[in-house]
This record gives C-alpha cells, sequence and structure tokens, in this order.
C-alpha cells in the first residue's frame, strides 16, 4: 500500500475506534473502503502501464 494511503487508512481506524454512534463508524468503515479500493486500482493501472510498455506486440 502506498504510504499516503496507508496513513489514511491508519487514520480512519484511530477515528473510528474512538467513535460511539454506529453511524459514524460505519461512515469510516466505508471511507476505509474506498482507500483500499483506490490503491487497489491505482496497483492495476500501474501493472497495466507496465504490461503496455513491456509487449514486445509495440517494440
Amino acid at each position: 500500500m502506498a504510504e499516503t494511503n496507508k496513513w489514511a487508512a491508519q487514520q480512519l481506524q484511530k477515528i473510528a475506534d474512538d467513535q460511539q454512534s454506529f453511524i459514524n463508524k460505519s461512515l469510516l468503515a466505508a471511507a476505509q473502503d474506498l482507500v483500499s479500493e483506490q490503491e487497489k486500482r491505482r496497483q492495476q493501472a500501474q501493472d497495466e502501464i507496465d504490461g503496455r510498455t513491456w509487449s514486445p506486440e509495440k517494440w
């Protein structure tokens, strides 16, 4: 996970641990899922760029 996303996930978890409200906790959990999905998509895009760059068909 990228450093920024790792930091964001940690901060969201800290905030969620301090919350009493179910609504706030669920919103923060959704935000954590969003950060996780964003990192996954960033990695997929990077892998696609790498694959297209090294494709022998394009040489």
